[in-house]
C-alpha cells in the first residue's frame, strides 16, 4: 500500500506546502516545497517538486501511489475538482483522493509520530476546516476528539495580529516577537484583547479582525481598535523601543496563560500525564517550557514540524492507520531527498570549485570552529520542519558573543535580540542545561545552569534559557562526533547551531543550493559531505 500526504496551497492564505510517503507501513519521505522553489512558505504554491522527490526515494511514479490524502473535509466539493486537475495536469493522473481534517492531520502528526501509546493531544493554529484547534485523546490507532476549538478562540489569530501589530510579518515571524519578549517587562494590560475565565479565555475579535475581507497577508491583521488601546503600531524594519518590547512581553505571558488553561482542561478530561502538540502554535518554544513544568506533565512530545509543515506527514499518518497496519518510524527527521558522494563531486566539478576530500569531516568541521571559524555543516537527507538539526546548519563557537554577532553581522543579517541554539551530546545535556532527558527537535528552552552561562555566551539568551538541542550518537554520528570532537578541543560539549540559509531564504537542500548560499554571505568554510571547501 502506497499513500501520499499532501498539502495543497490553493489560495494565497495557505502556506507550506508538502508532500510525505509511505509506503507498506515505512515512512520513505517528508518533502517541503519551499526548499526546492526556494521561496519561503511557498504560500499558494502546489507541491511538484515535494511530490515529485518524495516518489523518487521508492522508485515510484504517480500511478503506483493507491490513496492520496490532504486536508480540507469541510470544502471537499470545491477542492476536490481541483486538485484532480492540478494531478492530472502536473502528472497525468490523480490516485484515489480522500479528505482528512486540518486540525486532525496535526494530531496525527504528533501523537503517531510520538510513539506514546497514550496521550493528550492538543492542536492549536490559526485555522483549519474552520476552527482553529482541538483537545483529544490518542489511544493505540485511535485518535478520539473531545472538545473543537472554535474560530473565536484562535490563538494563532491573537499571536499573529500581535506579530504584525509590532512591525513582523505574520505567519512567518512569530518567532521573533517569542524572542522579542524576554527584553519586555511587566506594565502592558492587553485585557481589552484577551479575558481570561474560569472555563478558559475569550478573544475580543473586534481588535482582530479587518473591517474587509483579506486579499493578501501582507495587510494588517489588525485594526484601528488596537491602535486606540496600545497606540500606533510599529513600522517594519524601524527601531524597536521598550514599548515594543514590553507588548511582545504581554503577548507572550497572555499566550502562555491561555495554552496552560487549555492543557489543564484536556488533563481534565483524561487524567493522563504524556501530552502530544501539533499545530503552528506548537512552535512556541518558550510557551512550551511553561506546558513542560506543569506538575502533572510527566512527557511532552511537540511535532518538531507542528505548524502547516507537518500537515502532509499527519494525513499520510491518518490514512496508514485507519488501514490494518502499523507504520515504522524511526525517532527522526531526515526524511528529505537522498544525495550521493557523486552528486556533491558532481555539484563541485561543475562549479569549477577546489575542494579538499577529508578523511574524518567531523575532525575537520570541530578544528575549525575552535579556531573561530563559522562552519556550514552539509550531510545527508535533510531535515524536515522549520529547525537545523545538524545536516543543513551553520555551526560556530558558542563560547563568546563575538561568535553570534558575527553570525548575525555576516551571514544572516537579523535582529540582535534573536537567540541561536546549542546542540549537546545527549548524555551530557543535564550537566550543561536545568532538563531531564532529551530534547532532540528544538522545540523547548531550558534554563543554562550557572556555571555554564559564562561558557555558553552566544547561546544564551537574555533570559537564562536556551532552545536545546540534544544529539543521540546512534541518530546522527557524524554530528554527534563532531560536538563531541569540539568538546575535546576546548571543554565545552555544545556547538552553536542554526539553520543553513540567508535571511529571507529556505533552507538549503541541493548540494547547489549550499554552495549558493555558501559564496553569498560571509561562511568561512564549508563541509560537503566528505569535502571541504574554504574561501
Amino acid at each position: 500500500m502506497n499513500i501520499l500526504g499532501v498539502h495543497c496551497c490553493l489560495n494565497q492564505f495557505n502556506h507550506d506546502p508538502g508532500a510525505a510517503l509511505i509506503s507498506d507501513g515505512k515512512l520513505i519521505a517528508v518533502c517541503e516545497e519551499e526548499r526546492f522553489n526556494r521561496t519561503k512558505s511557498s504560500r499558494a504554491q502546489f507541491p511538484y517538486f515535494s511530490i515529485k522527490n518524495a516518489l523518487k526515494e521508492k522508485a515510484l511514479n504517480i500511478r503506483d501511489i493507491d490513496i492520496l490524502v490532504t486536508t480540507g473535509v469541510t470544502k471537499k466539493s470545491s477542492l476536490d475538482k481541483h486538485i484532480k486537475q492540478l494531478f492530472d495536469h502536473y502528472f497525468g493522473f490523480c490516485p484515489e483522493l480522500r479528505f482528512v481534517n486540518h486540525q486532525d492531520a496535526h494530531l496525527a502528526s504528533a501523537f503517531y509520530f510520538s510513539n506514546y501509546q497514550e496521550a493528550m493531544c492538543i492542536s492549536y493554529d490559526g485555522i483549519g476546516d474552520g476552527i482553529s484547534g482541538k483537545l483529544a485523546v490518542g489511544r493505540g490507532r485511535t485518535i478520539t476528539t473531545l472538545e473543537d476549538l472554535s474560530v473565536e478562540q484562535s490563538l494563532g489569530h491573537f499571536y499573529s495580529a500581535m506579530t504584525a501589530f509590532l512591525g513582523f510579518r505574520p505567519l512567518e515571524d512569530e518567532y521573533k516577537v517569542m524572542g522579542l519578549a524576554s527584553y519586555g517587562r511587566e506594565g502592558i494590560n492587553l485585557d481589552q484583547l484577551i479575558q481570561f475565565t474560569e472555563t478558559g479565555y475569550e478573544l475580543n475579535r473586534k481588535i482582530f479582525t479587518t473591517e474587509s475581507p483579506l486579499i493578501s497577508l501582507d495587510q494588517p491583521l489588525f485594526n484601528k481598535n488596537l491602535i486606540s488601546i496600545l497606540g500606533e503600531p510599529r513600522l517594519r524594519e524601524s527601531p524597536i523601543e521598550k514599548r515594543h518590547k514590553d507588548i511582545a512581553y504581554a503577548t507572550q505571558k497572555c499566550l502562555e496563560k491561555a495554552i496552560v488553561g487549555l492543557v489543564k482542561k484536556l488533563y481534565g478530561y483524561t487524567n493522563l500525564s504524556s501530552l502530544c502538540i501539533g499545530g503552528g502554535v506548537g512552535l512556541n518554544c518558550s510557551a512550551n517550557k511553561v506546558v513542560r513544568e506543569l506538575p502533572f506533565v510527566k512527557k511532552l512530545f511537540i511535532q518538531p514540524a507542528s505548524s502547516d509543515r507537518g500537515l502532509p506527514l499527519g494525513c499520510a499518518l491518518l490514512e496508514a492507520m485507519d488501514g490494518t497496519g502499523d507504520v515504522d518510524i524511526p525517532n527522526h527527521v531526515f526524511w528529505g531527498p537522498t544525495y550521493t558522494d557523486y552528486d556533491y563531486r558532481n555539484t563541485l566539478d561543475l562549479a569549477g570549485i577546489k575542494y579538499q576530500k577529508l578523511e574524518n569531516p567531523s575532525l575537520t568541521a570541530a578544528k575549525l570552529l575552535a579556531e573561530g571559524m563559522i562552519v556550514a555543516w552539509y550531510q545527508g537527507r535533510s531535515e524536515f520542519g522549520p529547525r537545523a538539526l545538524g545536516n543543513r546548519s551553520i555551526l560556530s563557537d558558542p563560547r563568546s558573543h563575538s561568535a553570534r554577532d558575527n553570525i548575525n553581522s555576516r551571514i544572516k543579517f537579523r535582529e540582535e535580540f534573536r537567540p541561536f541554539a546549542p546542540a549537546v551530546k545527549e548524555e551530557l545535556a543535564g550537566s550543561v542545561f536545568d532538563m531531564i532527558g532529551n530534547s532532540p527537535y528544538m522545540t523547548s528552552t531550558f534554563r543554562v545552569l550557572p556555571n555554564w552561562i559564562h561558557k555558553l555566551k552566544a547561546v544564551t539568551h537574555v533570559d537564562g534559557t536556551a532552545r536545546v538541542q540534544t544529539v543521540n550518537k546512534s541518530i546522527n554520528p557524524r554530528f554527534y562526533n563532531l560536538i563531541h570532537e569540539f568538546g575535546k578541543l576546548t571543554e565545552v560539549p555544545v556547538v552553536l547551531n542554526t539553520s543553513f540559509n540567508a535571511r529571507g531564504e529556505p533552507i538549503v537542500e541541493t548540494p547547489a543550493n549550499a554552495l549558493a548560499t555558501f559564496y553569498s554571505v560571509g561562511l568561512d568554510a564549508l563541509v560537503l559531505g566528505n569535502y571541504l571547501i574554504l574561501k
